[in-house]
Protein backbone atom coordinates (compact mmCIF):
# COMPACT_ATOMS: atom_id res chain seq x y z
CA UNK A 1 0.00 0.00 0.00
CA UNK A 2 1.32 3.45 -0.90
CA UNK A 3 -0.02 6.96 -0.37
CA UNK A 4 -2.91 7.86 1.92
CA UNK A 5 -4.87 4.87 3.26
CA UNK A 6 -8.62 4.66 2.72
CA UNK A 7 -9.31 3.44 6.27
CA UNK A 8 -7.65 4.06 9.62
CA UNK A 9 -8.40 1.39 12.23
CA UNK A 10 -8.14 2.84 15.74
CA UNK A 11 -7.93 0.75 18.90
CA UNK A 12 -6.94 1.72 22.45
CA UNK A 13 -5.00 -0.78 24.54
CA UNK A 14 -4.37 -0.82 28.29
CA UNK A 15 -1.96 -3.45 29.64
CA UNK A 16 -3.40 -6.04 27.27
CA UNK A 17 -0.64 -6.90 24.79
CA UNK A 18 -1.52 -10.62 24.41
CA UNK A 19 -5.04 -9.84 23.21
CA UNK A 20 -3.86 -6.80 21.25
CA UNK A 21 -1.63 -9.23 19.35
CA UNK A 22 -4.73 -11.24 18.39
CA UNK A 23 -6.42 -8.06 17.15
CA UNK A 24 -3.44 -7.09 15.01
CA UNK A 25 -3.17 -10.59 13.55
CA UNK A 26 -6.87 -10.47 12.62
CA UNK A 27 -6.52 -7.02 11.05
CA UNK A 28 -3.51 -8.02 9.00
CA UNK A 29 -5.64 -10.88 7.61
CA UNK A 30 -8.39 -8.55 6.30
CA UNK A 31 -9.61 -9.09 2.76
CA UNK A 32 -8.98 -5.41 1.97
CA UNK A 33 -5.49 -3.98 2.34
CA UNK A 34 -5.93 -0.22 1.94
CA UNK A 35 -5.83 0.64 5.64
CA UNK A 36 -3.55 1.60 8.51
CA UNK A 37 -3.72 0.61 12.17
CA UNK A 38 -3.41 3.11 15.00
CA UNK A 39 -2.92 1.07 18.18
CA UNK A 40 -2.88 3.51 21.09
CA UNK A 41 -1.13 2.37 24.26
CA UNK A 42 -2.84 3.98 27.25
CA UNK A 43 -0.17 2.80 29.71
CA UNK A 44 3.11 4.65 28.97
CA UNK A 45 5.03 2.54 31.49
CA UNK A 46 4.03 -0.67 29.67
CA UNK A 47 5.54 -0.54 26.16
CA UNK A 48 4.90 -3.14 23.48
CA UNK A 49 6.92 -6.34 23.91
CA UNK A 50 9.89 -6.84 21.55
CA UNK A 51 8.18 -9.70 19.72
CA UNK A 52 4.95 -7.77 19.02
CA UNK A 53 3.83 -8.03 15.35
CA UNK A 54 5.38 -5.52 12.99
CA UNK A 55 3.92 -4.24 9.74
CA UNK A 56 4.26 -1.07 7.69
CA UNK A 57 0.57 -0.39 8.29
CA UNK A 58 0.84 -0.67 12.09
CA UNK A 59 1.57 2.44 14.15
CA UNK A 60 1.82 2.18 17.94
CA UNK A 61 1.11 5.47 19.70
CA UNK A 62 1.20 6.36 23.38
CA UNK A 63 -1.43 8.39 25.20
CA UNK A 64 -0.50 9.31 28.78
CA UNK A 65 -3.91 10.80 29.59
CA UNK A 66 -6.00 8.06 31.24
CA UNK A 67 -9.09 6.84 29.44
CA UNK A 68 -9.92 4.98 26.26
CA UNK A 69 -11.62 8.01 24.69
CA UNK A 70 -8.52 10.13 25.09
CA UNK A 71 -6.61 7.29 23.42
CA UNK A 72 -9.12 7.08 20.57
CA UNK A 73 -8.90 10.83 20.01
CA UNK A 74 -5.12 10.60 19.71
CA UNK A 75 -5.47 7.77 17.22
CA UNK A 76 -7.97 9.75 15.18
CA UNK A 77 -5.79 12.87 15.25
CA UNK A 78 -2.83 10.86 13.94
CA UNK A 79 -4.86 8.90 11.38
CA UNK A 80 -4.81 9.68 7.65
CA UNK A 81 -7.74 7.60 6.40
CA UNK A 82 -10.93 8.85 4.82
CA UNK A 83 -12.82 6.52 7.16
CA UNK A 84 -12.15 5.75 10.84
CA UNK A 85 -12.90 2.21 12.02
CA UNK A 86 -12.99 1.99 15.81
CA UNK A 87 -12.55 -1.23 17.74
CA UNK A 88 -10.98 -2.49 20.99
CA UNK A 89 -7.77 -4.35 21.69
CA UNK A 90 -9.64 -7.46 22.86
CA UNK A 91 -11.71 -7.84 19.68
CA UNK A 92 -11.11 -10.28 16.81
CA UNK A 93 -12.59 -9.01 13.51
CA UNK A 94 -13.65 -11.47 10.81
CA UNK A 95 -11.55 -11.27 7.61
CA UNK A 96 -14.26 -9.29 5.75
CA UNK A 97 -15.00 -6.86 8.61
CA UNK A 98 -13.58 -3.80 6.84
CA UNK A 99 -14.88 -4.90 3.45
CA UNK A 100 -18.43 -5.07 4.81
CA UNK A 101 -18.13 -1.58 6.27
CA UNK A 102 -16.85 -0.22 2.97
CA UNK A 103 -19.74 -1.82 1.10
CA UNK A 104 -22.24 -0.29 3.52
CA UNK A 105 -20.59 3.13 3.18
CA UNK A 106 -21.52 3.15 -0.52
CA UNK A 107 -25.16 3.68 0.43
CA UNK A 108 -24.81 5.47 3.78
CA UNK A 109 -22.51 8.40 4.51
CA UNK A 110 -23.00 8.52 8.28
CA UNK A 111 -22.16 6.28 11.23
CA UNK A 112 -22.17 2.51 10.70
CA UNK A 113 -22.10 -0.05 13.50
CA UNK A 114 -21.01 -3.65 13.05
CA UNK A 115 -22.12 -6.91 14.61
CA UNK A 116 -20.40 -8.10 17.77
CA UNK A 117 -20.47 -11.83 18.53
CA UNK A 118 -19.68 -12.67 22.13
CA UNK A 119 -17.68 -15.86 22.73
CA UNK A 120 -16.18 -17.73 25.66
CA UNK A 121 -12.44 -18.29 25.84
CA UNK A 122 -12.78 -21.00 28.48
CA UNK A 123 -15.82 -23.20 27.82
CA UNK A 124 -18.59 -24.25 25.42
CA UNK A 125 -21.32 -21.69 24.78
CA UNK A 126 -23.98 -23.98 26.28
CA UNK A 127 -22.01 -24.21 29.54
CA UNK A 128 -21.34 -20.55 30.37
CA UNK A 129 -20.68 -19.62 33.98
CA UNK A 130 -22.53 -16.85 35.84
CA UNK A 131 -20.43 -13.95 34.65
CA UNK A 132 -20.31 -15.15 31.05
CA UNK A 133 -24.07 -15.69 31.00
CA UNK A 134 -24.72 -12.11 32.07
CA UNK A 135 -22.14 -10.66 29.69
CA UNK A 136 -23.57 -12.67 26.79
CA UNK A 137 -26.97 -11.01 27.15
CA UNK A 138 -25.93 -7.52 28.24
CA UNK A 139 -22.33 -7.02 27.11
CA UNK A 140 -22.62 -5.56 23.60
CA UNK A 141 -25.88 -5.62 21.63
CA UNK A 142 -25.28 -3.52 18.54
CA UNK A 143 -28.50 -4.65 16.83
CA UNK A 144 -30.48 -3.37 19.82
CA UNK A 145 -28.46 -0.20 20.37
CA UNK A 146 -29.15 0.97 16.81
CA UNK A 147 -32.80 1.47 17.72
CA UNK A 148 -31.63 4.35 19.91
CA UNK A 149 -29.18 5.62 17.31
CA UNK A 150 -26.06 4.62 19.26
CA UNK A 151 -23.30 2.02 19.00
CA UNK A 152 -20.37 0.65 20.97
CA UNK A 153 -16.88 1.61 19.81
CA UNK A 154 -16.02 -2.08 19.66
CA UNK A 155 -17.25 -1.89 16.06
CA UNK A 156 -17.97 1.57 14.71
CA UNK A 157 -17.21 2.99 11.24
CA UNK A 158 -17.20 6.77 10.84
CA UNK A 159 -16.35 9.12 7.96
CA UNK A 160 -13.43 11.27 9.07
CA UNK A 161 -15.26 14.48 8.12
CA UNK A 162 -18.22 13.61 10.37
CA UNK A 163 -15.93 12.63 13.25
CA UNK A 164 -14.07 15.94 13.04
CA UNK A 165 -17.25 17.95 12.60
CA UNK A 166 -18.68 16.38 15.76
CA UNK A 167 -15.49 17.16 17.67
CA UNK A 168 -14.39 13.62 18.44
CA UNK A 169 -14.94 11.84 21.75
CA UNK A 170 -15.31 13.53 25.10
CA UNK A 171 -11.94 12.57 26.61
CA UNK A 172 -13.12 13.43 30.12
CA UNK A 173 -15.45 10.43 30.14
CA UNK A 174 -14.26 7.04 31.37
CA UNK A 175 -17.37 5.21 30.13
CA UNK A 176 -20.35 5.94 27.91
CA UNK A 177 -18.34 8.12 25.57
CA UNK A 178 -19.47 6.08 22.57
CA UNK A 179 -23.14 6.78 23.32
CA UNK A 180 -22.43 10.47 23.91
CA UNK A 181 -20.45 10.73 20.68
CA UNK A 182 -23.09 9.00 18.53
CA UNK A 183 -25.82 11.30 19.80
CA UNK A 184 -23.67 14.38 19.24
CA UNK A 185 -22.57 13.23 15.78
CA UNK A 186 -26.22 12.75 14.82
CA UNK A 187 -26.74 16.50 15.20
CA UNK A 188 -23.94 17.13 12.70
CA UNK A 189 -25.08 14.53 10.16
CA UNK A 190 -26.20 16.31 7.00
CA UNK A 191 -27.55 13.29 5.13
CA UNK A 192 -31.07 11.92 4.89
CA UNK A 193 -32.47 9.25 7.17
CA UNK A 194 -30.90 8.07 10.41
CA UNK A 195 -27.35 9.16 11.23
CA UNK A 196 -26.42 5.59 12.20
CA UNK A 197 -27.20 2.31 10.47
CA UNK A 198 -26.39 -1.27 11.44
CA UNK A 199 -24.30 -3.53 9.21
CA UNK A 200 -24.72 -7.15 10.36
CA UNK A 201 -22.18 -8.35 7.79
CA UNK A 202 -19.36 -6.46 9.55
CA UNK A 203 -18.71 -9.10 12.20
CA UNK A 204 -16.12 -9.24 14.93
CA UNK A 205 -15.85 -11.46 17.98
CA UNK A 206 -15.54 -10.17 21.54
CA UNK A 207 -14.55 -12.36 24.51
CA UNK A 208 -17.01 -12.75 27.35
CA UNK A 209 -15.93 -11.69 30.81
CA UNK A 210 -15.48 -14.99 32.58
CA UNK A 211 -15.07 -13.88 36.20
CA UNK A 212 -17.44 -11.99 38.43
CA UNK A 213 -14.82 -9.42 39.46
CA UNK A 214 -14.38 -8.27 35.86
CA UNK A 215 -18.14 -8.14 35.40
CA UNK A 216 -18.67 -6.04 38.51
CA UNK A 217 -15.78 -3.76 37.53
CA UNK A 218 -17.45 -3.05 34.20
CA UNK A 219 -20.82 -2.38 35.86
CA UNK A 220 -19.22 0.09 38.27
CA UNK A 221 -17.29 1.76 35.43
CA UNK A 222 -20.39 2.23 33.29
CA UNK A 223 -22.54 3.50 36.18
CA UNK A 224 -19.84 5.82 37.45
CA UNK A 225 -19.12 7.12 33.96
CA UNK A 226 -22.79 7.86 33.39
CA UNK A 227 -23.01 9.70 36.73
CA UNK A 228 -19.92 11.77 35.91
CA UNK A 229 -21.31 12.57 32.46
CA UNK A 230 -24.95 13.32 33.34
CA UNK A 231 -24.73 14.39 36.98
CA UNK A 232 -27.92 14.07 39.03
CA UNK A 233 -29.87 13.31 35.86
CA UNK A 234 -28.28 9.85 36.00
CA UNK A 235 -29.89 8.98 39.33
CA UNK A 236 -33.49 8.41 38.12
CA UNK A 237 -32.15 6.23 35.32
CA UNK A 238 -30.05 4.21 37.75
CA UNK A 239 -32.90 3.82 40.23
CA UNK A 240 -35.39 2.75 37.57
CA UNK A 241 -36.32 -0.94 37.45
CA UNK A 242 -34.18 -2.93 34.97
CA UNK A 243 -37.05 -3.32 32.52
CA UNK A 244 -34.81 -2.95 29.46
CA UNK A 245 -32.46 -5.68 30.66
CA UNK A 246 -35.32 -8.07 31.22
CA UNK A 247 -36.65 -7.20 27.75
CA UNK A 248 -33.27 -8.00 26.23
CA UNK A 249 -33.18 -11.20 28.23
CA UNK A 250 -36.50 -12.24 26.74
CA UNK A 251 -35.70 -11.13 23.19
CA UNK A 252 -32.19 -12.51 22.81
CA UNK A 253 -31.74 -16.15 21.97
CA UNK A 254 -30.04 -18.16 24.69
CA UNK A 255 -26.75 -19.91 23.94
CA UNK A 256 -28.09 -22.89 25.86
CA UNK A 257 -27.83 -24.36 29.33
CA UNK A 258 -28.97 -22.18 32.22
CA UNK A 259 -27.58 -18.95 30.81
CA UNK A 260 -30.88 -17.06 30.96
CA UNK A 261 -31.55 -18.07 34.56
CA UNK A 262 -28.05 -17.09 35.68
CA UNK A 263 -28.29 -13.76 33.89
CA UNK A 264 -31.68 -13.01 35.46
CA UNK A 265 -30.36 -13.60 38.99
CA UNK A 266 -27.38 -11.35 38.38
CA UNK A 267 -29.52 -8.49 37.08
CA UNK A 268 -30.57 -7.60 40.62
CA UNK A 269 -27.04 -7.78 42.02
CA UNK A 270 -25.70 -5.61 39.21
CA UNK A 271 -28.52 -3.11 39.68
CA UNK A 272 -27.65 -2.75 43.37
CA UNK A 273 -23.99 -2.18 42.51
CA UNK A 274 -24.89 0.45 39.91
CA UNK A 275 -26.96 2.36 42.46
CA UNK A 276 -24.13 2.33 45.01
CA UNK A 277 -21.56 3.49 42.44
CA UNK A 278 -23.81 6.28 41.18
CA UNK A 279 -24.39 7.57 44.70
CA UNK A 280 -20.66 7.40 45.45
CA UNK A 281 -19.88 9.60 42.43
CA UNK A 282 -22.75 12.04 43.00
CA UNK A 283 -22.83 12.30 46.80
CA UNK A 284 -19.28 11.47 47.88
CA UNK A 285 -17.75 13.15 44.81
CA UNK A 286 -15.59 10.09 44.22
CA UNK A 287 -13.89 9.74 40.85
CA UNK A 288 -15.51 7.12 38.58
CA UNK A 289 -13.89 3.71 38.53
CA UNK A 290 -11.64 3.27 35.53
Amino acid sequence: MTGTPLISVIAPSYRDWPRARMLIDALLAQSVTDFEIMLVNNAPDDPAPPDFPQDARLHILTEARPGSYAARNLGAASARGQFLAFTDSDCVPNPDWLAAFLHSSQTHDGLISGAVQMFSTTRAMDALNWAESYDFFFGINQDIYVRDGVAATASLFVPRTLFECAGGFDASLKSGGDVEFCKRAAHHYAGTGPALVYCPQAVLRHPLRSDLTALLTKARRVAGGRAARDGWRALPITLAPPVVRFRILLEKRSPGGRAKLKAAVLILRIKALEILETLAVLVLRRAPTR
